[in-house]
């Protein structure tokens, strides 16, 4: 099958990186991504064959891609970095290859946690009920369009 050196050279850059950063998890760009691949694999390869083996590592489960949107009033949908984490199957094809030992394997199994874990949610801007600042005879936003005549 095609694609199985471009994973395990995929799997082991974002094992490197997950370990050099302590995180379970990175968010580096397209060309950051292109960079390493040239420097550390010896693969001078475009986006849209780096998003091939994206996709072919994908269907295999042996990393896991979470693509970050944001949508903007005025400009419309603003796309973020992509989130990579390695999977259990992308372990365990680095620990085939002799890459990680079984303890690093152990180890990063027992200290992972559930991506929704990891990532804190962002706070809801703009005035809540429970501010101090909200009127005071108001104890819900329908309350403002009360008349109080």
């Amino acid at each position: 099958m095609r694609g199985k050196k471009e994973t395990l050279l995929i799997c082991a850059i974002l094992w490197d990186k997950c370990e050099y950063y302590k995180n379970h998890y990175i968010n580096p760009s397209q060309e950051t991504w292109r960079k390493w691949l040239r420097n550390q694999g010896a693969l001078d390869i475009s986006r849209r064959t780096l998003n091939r083996y994206f996709k072919a590592a994908g269907n295999r489960m042996q990393i896991n891609r979470i693509r970050r949107v944001k949508h903007h009033p005025i400009k419309g949908m603003m796309f973020l970095t992509t989130l990579y984490s390695i999977s259990y199957l992308g372990l365990l094809l680095l620990y085939q290859t002799g890459r990680i030992t079984w303890i690093e394997l152990k180890d990063y199994l027992k200290n992972a946690a559930p991506f929704k874990l990891r990532v804190p949610k962002k706070e809801k801007r703009g005035i809540q009920p429970g501010d101090p600042d909200f009127y005071p005879n108001a104890h819900k936003l329908g309350d403002l369009l009360k008349s109080p005549y």
